[in-house]
Protein backbone atom coordinates (compact mmCIF):
# COMPACT_ATOMS: atom_id res chain seq x y z
CA UNK A 1 0.00 0.00 0.00
CA UNK A 2 2.50 2.84 0.85
CA UNK A 3 4.73 1.41 -2.41
CA UNK A 4 1.33 2.58 -4.52
CA UNK A 5 1.28 5.73 -2.84
CA UNK A 6 4.85 6.63 -2.90
CA UNK A 7 4.71 5.58 -6.51
CA UNK A 8 1.65 8.12 -7.37
CA UNK A 9 3.56 10.60 -5.02
CA UNK A 10 6.43 10.52 -7.48
CA UNK A 11 3.99 10.31 -10.40
CA UNK A 12 1.62 13.67 -9.18
CA UNK A 13 5.59 15.47 -8.87
CA UNK A 14 6.91 14.34 -12.75
CA UNK A 15 3.99 15.73 -13.55
CA UNK A 16 4.10 19.00 -11.71
CA UNK A 17 7.78 19.47 -12.75
CA UNK A 18 6.76 18.78 -16.84
CA UNK A 19 4.41 21.20 -16.66
CA UNK A 20 5.72 23.76 -14.88
CA UNK A 21 7.74 26.73 -16.21
CA UNK A 22 8.63 25.70 -19.81
CA UNK A 23 10.38 29.08 -20.04
CA UNK A 24 12.67 27.56 -17.80
CA UNK A 25 12.73 24.27 -20.06
CA UNK A 26 13.73 26.19 -23.14
CA UNK A 27 15.68 29.01 -21.93
CA UNK A 28 18.50 29.49 -19.05
CA UNK A 29 16.61 31.56 -16.13
CA UNK A 30 19.13 32.58 -12.87
CA UNK A 31 18.42 34.36 -10.20
CA UNK A 32 16.05 37.57 -12.18
CA UNK A 33 17.27 36.97 -15.75
CA UNK A 34 15.79 34.56 -18.47
CA UNK A 35 18.47 33.75 -21.32
CA UNK A 36 16.76 33.02 -24.45
CA UNK A 37 19.23 34.09 -27.06
CA UNK A 38 19.75 31.50 -30.16
CA UNK A 39 17.39 29.23 -28.69
CA UNK A 40 15.30 28.88 -32.55
CA UNK A 41 12.39 30.28 -31.16
CA UNK A 42 9.70 31.10 -33.60
CA UNK A 43 6.62 32.03 -31.07
CA UNK A 44 6.35 33.86 -28.18
CA UNK A 45 5.47 32.04 -24.92
CA UNK A 46 2.07 31.81 -23.18
CA UNK A 47 1.49 33.86 -20.07
CA UNK A 48 1.45 30.38 -18.14
CA UNK A 49 4.54 29.67 -19.29
CA UNK A 50 6.69 32.27 -17.60
CA UNK A 51 7.94 30.96 -14.09
CA UNK A 52 5.51 32.40 -11.16
CA UNK A 53 8.33 32.02 -8.19
CA UNK A 54 10.96 34.56 -9.92
CA UNK A 55 11.39 37.96 -9.85
CA UNK A 56 12.32 38.30 -13.27
CA UNK A 57 14.02 42.09 -14.42
CA UNK A 58 15.93 40.65 -17.33
CA UNK A 59 14.67 38.72 -20.54
CA UNK A 60 16.68 38.52 -23.71
CA UNK A 61 15.43 37.30 -26.73
CA UNK A 62 17.59 37.53 -29.05
CA UNK A 63 19.30 36.31 -32.21
CA UNK A 64 15.33 33.85 -32.71
CA UNK A 65 13.07 33.89 -35.41
CA UNK A 66 10.25 35.58 -34.13
CA UNK A 67 8.13 37.66 -36.64
CA UNK A 68 5.61 38.56 -34.68
CA UNK A 69 5.88 40.30 -31.24
CA UNK A 70 2.56 39.92 -28.74
CA UNK A 71 1.76 41.23 -25.83
CA UNK A 72 3.47 40.21 -22.86
CA UNK A 73 1.82 39.35 -19.68
CA UNK A 74 2.69 41.43 -16.08
CA UNK A 75 5.98 40.70 -14.94
CA UNK A 76 8.68 42.49 -13.44
CA UNK A 77 10.63 43.17 -16.63
CA UNK A 78 13.69 46.34 -16.47
CA UNK A 79 15.23 45.07 -19.46
CA UNK A 80 13.70 43.40 -22.40
CA UNK A 81 15.95 42.64 -25.91
CA UNK A 82 14.49 41.58 -28.62
CA UNK A 83 16.81 41.87 -31.18
CA UNK A 84 18.79 40.10 -33.96
CA UNK A 85 14.94 38.52 -34.83
CA UNK A 86 13.02 38.97 -37.90
CA UNK A 87 10.43 40.70 -36.31
CA UNK A 88 7.87 42.76 -39.01
CA UNK A 89 4.74 43.58 -36.85
CA UNK A 90 3.80 44.52 -32.94
CA UNK A 91 0.32 44.24 -31.74
CA UNK A 92 -1.21 46.98 -29.94
CA UNK A 93 -0.34 47.54 -26.40
CA UNK A 94 2.02 45.11 -26.49
CA UNK A 95 3.97 45.77 -23.74
CA UNK A 96 1.33 47.45 -21.04
CA UNK A 97 1.54 45.01 -18.89
CA UNK A 98 5.53 45.76 -18.08
CA UNK A 99 5.26 48.64 -16.13
CA UNK A 100 8.56 48.60 -14.99
CA UNK A 101 10.01 48.48 -18.45
CA UNK A 102 13.35 50.56 -18.05
CA UNK A 103 15.21 48.95 -21.58
CA UNK A 104 13.72 48.12 -24.71
CA UNK A 105 15.75 46.55 -27.66
CA UNK A 106 13.95 45.24 -31.00
CA UNK A 107 17.20 46.86 -33.31
CA UNK A 108 18.60 44.41 -35.92
CA UNK A 109 15.17 43.32 -37.08
CA UNK A 110 12.60 44.23 -40.21
CA UNK A 111 10.87 46.41 -38.52
CA UNK A 112 8.98 49.23 -41.05
CA UNK A 113 7.71 53.33 -40.38
CA UNK A 114 4.05 52.00 -41.61
CA UNK A 115 4.07 48.71 -38.84
CA UNK A 116 5.59 50.97 -36.25
CA UNK A 117 2.54 53.24 -34.30
CA UNK A 118 2.39 54.52 -31.28
CA UNK A 119 -0.32 52.10 -29.97
CA UNK A 120 2.76 50.11 -29.25
CA UNK A 121 3.75 51.97 -26.31
CA UNK A 122 0.18 51.55 -24.69
CA UNK A 123 0.29 51.27 -21.30
CA UNK A 124 -2.74 49.98 -19.04
CA UNK A 125 -5.83 51.62 -20.01
CA UNK A 126 -7.19 54.38 -16.91
CA UNK A 127 -10.90 55.77 -16.56
CA UNK A 128 -10.32 58.03 -20.07
CA UNK A 129 -7.14 56.90 -21.71
CA UNK A 130 -4.10 54.74 -21.50
CA UNK A 131 -1.39 55.48 -19.43
CA UNK A 132 2.51 55.92 -20.64
CA UNK A 133 5.14 53.54 -20.26
CA UNK A 134 6.66 55.83 -17.43
CA UNK A 135 9.55 54.40 -16.55
CA UNK A 136 10.75 53.59 -20.35
CA UNK A 137 14.07 55.62 -20.90
CA UNK A 138 16.04 53.47 -23.70
CA UNK A 139 14.36 52.41 -26.89
CA UNK A 140 17.11 51.20 -29.35
CA UNK A 141 15.37 50.93 -33.50
CA UNK A 142 18.48 50.47 -35.13
CA UNK A 143 18.87 48.76 -38.24
CA UNK A 144 15.49 48.26 -39.15
CA UNK A 145 13.60 49.25 -42.18
CA UNK A 146 12.29 52.81 -41.10
CA UNK A 147 12.30 55.87 -43.75
CA UNK A 148 10.36 57.67 -41.48
CA UNK A 149 8.56 58.64 -37.83
CA UNK A 150 5.21 59.16 -36.97
CA UNK A 151 4.43 62.59 -35.78
CA UNK A 152 2.32 60.93 -32.35
CA UNK A 153 4.96 57.62 -32.66
CA UNK A 154 6.08 58.33 -29.34
CA UNK A 155 3.00 59.98 -27.22
CA UNK A 156 3.10 56.96 -24.65
CA UNK A 157 6.51 57.15 -23.80
CA UNK A 158 7.31 60.72 -23.44
CA UNK A 159 10.26 60.21 -20.42
CA UNK A 160 12.91 58.08 -23.02
CA UNK A 161 16.51 59.50 -22.77
CA UNK A 162 18.32 57.15 -25.11
CA UNK A 163 16.89 56.38 -28.46
CA UNK A 164 18.76 55.04 -31.03
CA UNK A 165 18.25 54.96 -34.58
CA UNK A 166 21.31 54.09 -36.46
CA UNK A 167 21.45 51.63 -39.90
CA UNK A 168 17.65 53.00 -41.05
CA UNK A 169 17.41 54.60 -44.27
CA UNK A 170 16.00 57.88 -43.07
CA UNK A 171 17.64 59.46 -45.77
CA UNK A 172 16.15 62.90 -44.62
CA UNK A 173 14.55 63.88 -41.78
CA UNK A 174 10.91 65.12 -42.79
CA UNK A 175 8.29 66.96 -40.83
CA UNK A 176 6.82 64.02 -39.17
CA UNK A 177 9.98 62.77 -38.18
CA UNK A 178 11.12 66.02 -36.51
CA UNK A 179 7.80 66.48 -34.74
CA UNK A 180 8.48 62.97 -33.15
CA UNK A 181 12.13 63.64 -32.09
CA UNK A 182 10.39 67.09 -30.66
CA UNK A 183 8.02 65.62 -28.69
CA UNK A 184 10.69 63.88 -26.40
CA UNK A 185 11.81 67.04 -24.09
CA UNK A 186 13.92 64.61 -22.05
CA UNK A 187 15.75 63.07 -24.56
CA UNK A 188 19.90 63.01 -23.93
CA UNK A 189 21.36 60.60 -26.48
CA UNK A 190 20.25 60.12 -30.31
CA UNK A 191 22.12 57.75 -32.72
CA UNK A 192 21.37 58.58 -36.32
CA UNK A 193 24.53 57.01 -37.55
CA UNK A 194 24.84 55.50 -41.08
CA UNK A 195 21.21 56.73 -41.84
CA UNK A 196 22.03 58.31 -45.09
CA UNK A 197 21.49 61.75 -44.15
CA UNK A 198 22.89 65.18 -45.88
CA UNK A 199 21.97 67.47 -43.26
CA UNK A 200 19.54 68.22 -40.10
CA UNK A 201 16.43 70.32 -40.63
CA UNK A 202 17.65 73.74 -39.11
CA UNK A 203 15.41 74.14 -35.85
CA UNK A 204 15.57 70.06 -35.22
CA UNK A 205 17.99 70.39 -31.91
CA UNK A 206 15.65 73.55 -30.13
CA UNK A 207 13.36 71.38 -28.18
CA UNK A 208 15.10 68.92 -27.33
CA UNK A 209 16.70 70.91 -24.52
CA UNK A 210 18.40 68.28 -22.47
CA UNK A 211 19.93 66.80 -25.80
CA UNK A 212 23.98 65.84 -24.39
CA UNK A 213 25.02 62.97 -26.64
CA UNK A 214 24.83 62.90 -30.40
CA UNK A 215 26.21 60.37 -33.09
CA UNK A 216 25.74 61.33 -37.15
CA UNK A 217 28.66 59.15 -38.06
CA UNK A 218 28.48 57.60 -41.57
CA UNK A 219 26.40 60.10 -43.28
CA UNK A 220 26.64 61.88 -46.47
CA UNK A 221 27.32 65.22 -44.57
CA UNK A 222 29.85 67.45 -46.31
CA UNK A 223 29.80 69.96 -43.37
CA UNK A 224 28.80 70.31 -40.06
CA UNK A 225 25.30 70.61 -39.86
CA UNK A 226 24.38 74.43 -38.95
CA UNK A 227 21.71 72.98 -37.00
CA UNK A 228 24.09 72.26 -33.73
CA UNK A 229 24.03 75.94 -33.53
CA UNK A 230 20.52 75.58 -31.60
CA UNK A 231 21.81 72.77 -29.31
CA UNK A 232 21.63 73.62 -25.78
CA UNK A 233 23.94 71.68 -23.43
CA UNK A 234 25.60 69.34 -26.18
CA UNK A 235 28.55 67.37 -24.58
CA UNK A 236 29.31 64.61 -26.55
CA UNK A 237 29.48 64.97 -31.35
CA UNK A 238 30.26 61.93 -33.17
CA UNK A 239 31.07 62.94 -36.70
CA UNK A 240 33.75 60.40 -37.98
CA UNK A 241 33.04 59.30 -41.44
CA UNK A 242 31.58 61.76 -42.81
CA UNK A 243 32.85 63.44 -46.44
CA UNK A 244 33.75 66.99 -45.57
CA UNK A 245 36.64 68.11 -47.18
CA UNK A 246 37.81 71.31 -45.61
CA UNK A 247 37.36 72.06 -41.60
CA UNK A 248 37.01 76.27 -41.17
CA UNK A 249 35.71 79.58 -39.13
CA UNK A 250 32.14 77.88 -40.86
CA UNK A 251 32.29 74.80 -39.22
CA UNK A 252 31.79 75.56 -35.72
CA UNK A 253 30.47 79.37 -36.23
CA UNK A 254 28.64 79.49 -32.85
CA UNK A 255 29.51 78.87 -29.35
CA UNK A 256 29.36 75.58 -28.62
CA UNK A 257 29.96 75.78 -24.96
CA UNK A 258 28.86 72.76 -23.35
CA UNK A 259 30.82 70.47 -26.36
CA UNK A 260 33.60 68.70 -24.37
CA UNK A 261 33.93 65.66 -26.65
CA UNK A 262 34.45 65.38 -30.44
CA UNK A 263 35.06 62.38 -33.03
CA UNK A 264 35.87 63.07 -36.12
CA UNK A 265 37.70 60.40 -37.62
CA UNK A 266 38.23 57.92 -40.51
CA UNK A 267 37.37 60.99 -42.95
CA UNK A 268 38.79 60.04 -46.33
CA UNK A 269 37.74 63.59 -47.81
CA UNK A 270 39.31 65.43 -44.76
CA UNK A 271 43.08 67.41 -46.28
CA UNK A 272 43.28 70.60 -43.76
CA UNK A 273 41.84 72.34 -40.87
CA UNK A 274 41.87 75.96 -41.12
CA UNK A 275 42.77 78.97 -38.66
CA UNK A 276 39.86 79.25 -35.94
CA UNK A 277 38.13 75.92 -36.81
CA UNK A 278 37.55 74.90 -33.46
CA UNK A 279 38.39 78.28 -31.61
CA UNK A 280 34.10 78.63 -30.31
CA UNK A 281 34.73 74.93 -28.62
CA UNK A 282 35.99 76.20 -25.76
CA UNK A 283 35.08 73.83 -23.35
CA UNK A 284 36.48 71.02 -25.68
CA UNK A 285 38.48 68.12 -23.62
CA UNK A 286 38.70 64.90 -26.14
CA UNK A 287 39.20 65.04 -29.70
CA UNK A 288 39.79 62.04 -31.77
CA UNK A 289 40.80 63.21 -35.08
CA UNK A 290 42.68 60.29 -36.73
CA UNK A 291 42.77 57.92 -39.62
CA UNK A 292 41.97 60.51 -42.00
CA UNK A 293 44.19 59.22 -44.56
CA UNK A 294 44.59 62.73 -46.69
CA UNK A 295 44.62 65.30 -43.40
CA UNK A 296 47.77 66.64 -44.22
CA UNK A 297 47.43 70.20 -42.49
CA UNK A 298 46.43 71.51 -39.48
CA UNK A 299 46.60 75.27 -38.43
CA UNK A 300 48.72 76.67 -35.81
CA UNK A 301 45.34 78.76 -34.81
CA UNK A 302 42.64 76.03 -35.28
CA UNK A 303 41.91 76.03 -30.98
CA UNK A 304 43.23 79.60 -30.70
CA UNK A 305 40.49 82.44 -30.01
CA UNK A 306 41.07 86.32 -28.42
CA UNK A 307 38.26 88.21 -27.01
CA UNK A 308 37.43 91.15 -28.01
CA UNK A 309 40.06 93.90 -27.01
CA UNK A 310 42.32 91.10 -25.28
CA UNK A 311 45.70 90.71 -26.38
CA UNK A 312 45.89 87.36 -24.61
CA UNK A 313 45.30 83.48 -26.51
CA UNK A 314 42.58 81.10 -24.80
CA UNK A 315 42.64 77.54 -25.76
CA UNK A 316 40.37 74.70 -24.78
CA UNK A 317 41.83 72.65 -22.06
CA UNK A 318 42.13 69.80 -24.25
CA UNK A 319 43.25 66.84 -22.25
CA UNK A 320 42.98 63.96 -25.05
CA UNK A 321 44.25 64.40 -28.25
CA UNK A 322 44.00 61.52 -30.99
CA UNK A 323 46.05 62.68 -34.13
CA UNK A 324 47.08 59.08 -34.95
CA UNK A 325 47.14 57.34 -38.53
CA UNK A 326 46.72 61.15 -40.64
CA UNK A 327 49.08 61.79 -43.25
CA UNK A 328 50.79 64.96 -40.77
CA UNK A 329 54.42 65.92 -42.01
CA UNK A 330 54.62 68.59 -38.81
CA UNK A 331 52.81 69.53 -35.57
CA UNK A 332 53.60 73.00 -34.48
CA UNK A 333 53.74 74.18 -30.71
CA UNK A 334 51.14 76.67 -31.16
CA UNK A 335 48.11 74.42 -31.71
CA UNK A 336 47.45 74.20 -28.05
CA UNK A 337 48.32 76.25 -25.34
CA UNK A 338 49.04 73.33 -22.59
CA UNK A 339 50.45 70.38 -23.67
CA UNK A 340 51.65 69.10 -19.81
CA UNK A 341 48.03 68.81 -19.29
CA UNK A 342 47.52 65.88 -21.46
CA UNK A 343 46.58 63.08 -20.09
CA UNK A 344 46.72 61.13 -23.60
CA UNK A 345 47.98 61.90 -26.79
CA UNK A 346 48.26 59.45 -30.35
CA UNK A 347 50.64 60.52 -32.86
CA UNK A 348 51.63 57.09 -34.56
CA UNK A 349 51.15 56.93 -38.18
CA UNK A 350 51.94 60.06 -39.66
CA UNK A 351 53.97 60.90 -42.29
CA UNK A 352 56.89 63.28 -39.75
CA UNK A 353 59.29 65.53 -41.75
CA UNK A 354 62.38 65.58 -39.23
CA UNK A 355 63.63 69.24 -39.62
CA UNK A 356 63.91 72.45 -37.65
CA UNK A 357 60.18 73.24 -37.19
CA UNK A 358 59.78 69.79 -35.42
CA UNK A 359 62.98 70.27 -33.81
CA UNK A 360 60.48 71.16 -30.91
CA UNK A 361 58.86 67.61 -31.16
CA UNK A 362 61.90 66.05 -30.32
CA UNK A 363 63.28 68.06 -27.44
CA UNK A 364 60.48 69.47 -25.71
CA UNK A 365 57.62 67.47 -26.65
CA UNK A 366 58.29 64.00 -26.07
CA UNK A 367 60.09 64.23 -23.05
CA UNK A 368 57.00 66.12 -21.90
CA UNK A 369 54.35 63.64 -22.71
CA UNK A 370 56.80 60.65 -21.76
CA UNK A 371 54.81 59.04 -19.28
CA UNK A 372 51.50 58.64 -22.30
CA UNK A 373 53.28 57.88 -25.09
CA UNK A 374 55.64 55.04 -23.77
CA UNK A 375 54.15 52.57 -26.65
CA UNK A 376 54.32 54.86 -29.18
CA UNK A 377 58.08 55.12 -29.05
CA UNK A 378 59.23 52.67 -31.30
CA UNK A 379 56.71 53.87 -33.84
CA UNK A 380 57.00 57.17 -34.02
CA UNK A 381 60.54 57.76 -36.82
CA UNK A 382 61.12 60.28 -39.63
CA UNK A 383 59.81 60.06 -42.95
CA UNK A 384 61.32 62.90 -44.75
CA UNK A 385 63.88 63.54 -45.82
CA UNK A 386 65.28 60.50 -47.16
CA UNK A 387 68.50 60.69 -45.50
CA UNK A 388 66.51 60.72 -42.04
CA UNK A 389 63.95 58.06 -43.07
CA UNK A 390 63.88 55.50 -40.22
CA UNK A 391 65.31 57.43 -37.09
CA UNK A 392 63.26 57.05 -34.43
CA UNK A 393 62.90 60.45 -32.90
CA UNK A 394 62.99 59.62 -29.16
CA UNK A 395 66.70 58.14 -30.29
CA UNK A 396 67.24 62.01 -31.64
CA UNK A 397 66.05 63.65 -28.23
CA UNK A 398 68.47 61.00 -26.13
CA UNK A 399 71.05 62.18 -28.46
CA UNK A 400 70.20 65.64 -28.07
CA UNK A 401 69.92 65.81 -31.81
CA UNK A 402 69.55 69.25 -33.40
CA UNK A 403 67.61 68.68 -36.55
CA UNK A 404 68.44 71.33 -39.83
CA UNK A 405 66.32 73.34 -42.09
CA UNK A 406 65.67 71.90 -45.56
CA UNK A 407 67.43 74.42 -48.18
CA UNK A 408 65.35 75.52 -51.44
CA UNK A 409 65.60 72.41 -53.14
CA UNK A 410 64.05 70.62 -50.18
CA UNK A 411 66.94 68.48 -49.26
CA UNK A 412 68.29 67.64 -45.99
CA UNK A 413 71.85 69.04 -45.92
CA UNK A 414 73.44 67.29 -42.78
CA UNK A 415 76.74 67.11 -44.72
CA UNK A 416 76.74 70.96 -45.27
CA UNK A 417 80.55 71.08 -43.25
CA UNK A 418 81.81 68.81 -44.84
CA UNK A 419 80.89 70.55 -48.18
CA UNK A 420 81.80 73.39 -46.50
CA UNK A 421 85.49 72.27 -45.47
CA UNK A 422 85.69 70.63 -48.92
CA UNK A 423 84.83 73.61 -51.08
CA UNK A 424 87.49 75.75 -48.65
CA UNK A 425 90.23 73.35 -49.25
CA UNK A 426 89.38 73.30 -52.89
CA UNK A 427 89.89 77.49 -52.97
CA UNK A 428 92.82 77.12 -50.42
CA UNK A 429 94.54 74.49 -53.07
CA UNK A 430 93.61 76.44 -56.10
CA UNK A 431 94.88 79.79 -55.16
CA UNK A 432 98.31 78.75 -55.00
CA UNK A 433 98.23 76.28 -58.09
CA UNK A 434 96.60 79.10 -59.79
CA UNK A 435 99.10 81.83 -59.00
CA UNK A 436 102.21 79.23 -60.00
CA UNK A 437 100.20 78.45 -63.54
CA UNK A 438 100.32 82.32 -64.14
CA UNK A 439 104.15 83.01 -63.13
CA UNK A 440 104.69 79.67 -65.31
CA UNK A 441 102.56 81.45 -67.92
CA UNK A 442 104.31 84.64 -67.80
CA UNK A 443 107.53 83.08 -67.17
CA UNK A 444 107.03 81.25 -70.74
CA UNK A 445 105.52 84.51 -72.34
CA UNK A 446 109.06 86.43 -71.61
CA UNK A 447 111.10 83.67 -72.67
CA UNK A 448 109.37 83.78 -75.80
CA UNK A 449 109.29 87.56 -76.46
CA UNK A 450 113.24 87.17 -75.69
CA UNK A 451 113.66 84.32 -78.11
CA UNK A 452 111.53 86.39 -81.15
CA UNK A 453 113.78 89.36 -80.25
CA UNK A 454 117.26 87.28 -80.85
CA UNK A 455 115.97 86.08 -83.59
CA UNK A 456 114.93 90.11 -84.93
CA UNK A 457 118.38 90.91 -84.47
Amino acid sequence: MHQIELLLLVLLLWTAVAKADPVCKVCMCSETTVNCVARNLQLHFNDSDWPSDMVITDVMIDNNQLVHVTQYPPLAVLRLSLSHNNIVGIDSAAFMHLQNLTELDLSHNFITSENLASDVFKGVFAPDRYQPLANLETLRLGSNAIHTLKSDLFEHIVNLRILTLDANPLRVLDQGTVLALSSLPYLEVLDLSYTDLKDLPEYLLHTPKNLKVLNLTGNFMTRVPSALEHSHALEVLHFSENPVVVLDRSSFKSDMPYLRELHMSYMENLTYIASGAMSKLTALQELYLSHNPRLSSIHPDTFSSRRDGEKSEEWPPIVKLDLGHNNLASLDRHLLGHWKILQYLNLVGNRWLCDCENQWMVSTLLPAVENITKYQIDTLECVEPEQMRGRKLHELEVRNYHMRCLDSAGNHPEKDAKMLVGILVGVLLAVPVTMIALLLFRINALGSLTAVGYQFW
